[in-house]
């Protein structure tokens, strides 16, 4: 969680229309001008802050959420505050930078305040949201806006719309006021989401190796199948949660790698591949957490994720290196909703 960053609008709004898109959107935010810029703001427009930002990443793109609360001023000097939210996008393979603002409007029971919809797409040399680009020569941000929306109401107070308005002339208004530490933290956090990509990418490439192999028309009777350690039958699991799967070769017998073949039973009572010859190398599959690939929701850049869905399933398993095995008796199990707990006083 990104610790709180205020927009803030002191001064007065723009007079002048002659300033550059980059000097606005700097001088609108409080932000320090590059040097030699200069700026003749009046007005004041309602600050607005970010409680929190949030990114995740691939090797491809990184997506941004943050959440946050604006001000403005009501009848009889009193301050109104209501929700905005945000998400950004940086696909590095044609280095377009997109932003999208939405203030709900207000529910019948809330006091009246601005809302709408705004957004922008930007050229930047890289994602704005880890690095600001600065040209040497000028000391201007060298993103520039490429296209821009906005869909709000017509109201006697627009300082909300000019506020977001002008700050999109800049560079996307999430990117403008990071501090060093913020922008730390969200690169600690793509640094983290690339290892665990790496790593799940690797596992799917043994997978791979295991599978190709062990070609399925091979079935040897002579060996013993393996043990299924886990799931244990009749035992129950909650949807999208992990299904540990524990395998144990025969007594005697060596496995560096398995076969699992996964089935849901359907409404008439037969049993539908669901995830048929999954390679897992035997150091996951004997280990103490076995294989754990199966149950979490497939979505959020889980590569090689295999995701459950609520019914009843059953697993078996097969050695496949060095030498295939007869497939084991599969093991029945259950996936549940999650159980929801009852508010106080209702039964």
């Amino acid at each position: 969680m990104i610790s709180e960053t205020r927009f803030h609008i002191e001064g007065r709004f723009m007079q002048s229309q002659r300033l550059s898109m980059a000097m606005l959107g700097m001088a609108v935010l409080g932000i320090m001008a590059p040097q030699g810029a200069s700026a003749d703001i009046v007005g004041k427009a309602p600050p607005c802050t970010i409680d929190s930002i949030s990114g995740n990443f691939t090797n491809t793109s990184a997506t941004y959420a943050a959440k946050g609360t604006c001000r403005s001023s009501g009848s009889l000097g009193s301050t109104i505050t209501f929700p905005w939210r945000v998400t950004g996008l940086y696909p590095s393979a044609n280095s377009t930078a997109k932003e999208d603002i939405v203030v709900d409007a207000p529910s019948t029971s809330e006091p009246s305040h601005p809302y709408g919809k705004w957004g922008a797409t930007y050229y930047c040399p890289g994602d704005p949201w880890l690095t600001q680009f600065y040209a040497p020569s000028t000391g201007k941000i060298t993103c520039h806006i490429v296209s821009r929306y906005a869909d709000t109401p017509v109201f006697k107070d627009n300082s909300l719309e000019e506020y977001f308005d002008n700050s999109f002339n800049y560079q996307p208004l999430t990117a403008i006021d990071l501090t060093p530490q913020q922008r730390n933290a969200l690169l600690a956090k793509k640094d983290s989401d690339l290892k665990a990509l790496a790593k799940t990418e690797e596992e799917q490439r043994r997978g791979a190796a295991v599978r190709q192999a062990t070609p399925q028309q091979i079935v040897v009777g002579e060996l013993f199948p393996p043990t299924i350690l886990a799931p244990t039958p009749g035992q129950q699991f909650y949807v999208r949660l992990p299904v540990p799967i524990r395998l144990a070769p025969s007594q005697g017998a060596v496995a560096a790698g398995y076969v699992i073949s996964l089935e849901m039973r359907d409404v008439n009572n037969n049993w539908i591949p669901a995830y048929p010859n999954i390679g897992v190398d035997a150091a996951q599959a004997q280990s103490a957490a076995g294989f754990t690939q199966f149950g979490p929701d497939g979505g959020q850049n889980k590569v090689g994720a295999y995701p459950s869905r609520v019914g009843t399933w059953r697993v078996s398993a097969q050695v496949s290196v060095p030498k295939p095995s007869r497939w084991s008796q599969p093991v029945l199990f259950t996936i549940l909703q999650p159980r929801v707990s009852a508010p106080a006083g209702i039964k």
